[in-house]
């Protein structure tokens, strides 16, 4: 990158900390509310390529890498919301409420190891929604989550989980 651009670079990374408090997430990734998870992805992955700190590690002055280091951890920050649809629509309830930043408790939510093997975020809200209704007798709600998880990915936890409620449905 020419010097002029890395300046241009550096001033727009000056402007984000700056205003890291004012912006919302879908500010920093330059999308909208509207955007699917595709595009939020495509966002993030262009903007962390831009802006990721081993771009600025030769550059003068710590505070410039603390600044970009500050933008870069809210940029993968908003990625991690945006992409799991039920923090996105916690995020969104709380940004009609004037808060740009979804809460630390909100967003440590913890997967299970189930949950951790399951990378699409739509097939895991199936195998938990898919879980839920099993436990509840609702045999043919949990096969349904089970079959839409699957249609994402293939992962174990789905299966097993279809395995064990096909058995039950089998054995009514």
């Amino acid at each position: 990158m020419s010097k002029s651009g890395m300046g241009e670079l550096v001033s727009d990374v000056a402007r984000l900390h700056e205003q890291i408090g004012q912006l919302s997430y879908y500010d920093f990734l330059a999308v909208t509310p509207q955007t699917d998870y595709i595009g939020i992805r495509d966002a993030f992955y262009t903007r962390a390529q831009l802006y990721h700190p081993d771009r600025f590690v030769a550059m003068e002055g710590e505070s410039v890498k603390k600044a970009v280091y500050a933008v870069y951890k809210r940029m993968t920050e908003a990625y991690q919301v945006l992409s799991d649809p039920e923090l996105r629509a916690a995020y969104d309830r709380a940004l009609g409420q004037g808060e740009f930043r979804l809460a630390a408790e909100a967003r440590a939510r913890r997967l299970d190891a189930d949950e951790r093997q399951v990378s699409n975020p739509f097939a895991r809200i199936y195998l938990r929604s898919g879980r839920r209704k099993y436990e509840q007798g609702d045999l043919n709600g949990a096969w349904i989550d089970c079959e839409l998880g699957l249609s994402l990915e293939e992962t174990p936890p789905l299966r097993n989980l279809h395995v064990a409620v096909v058995k039950a449905l089998a054995g009514r």
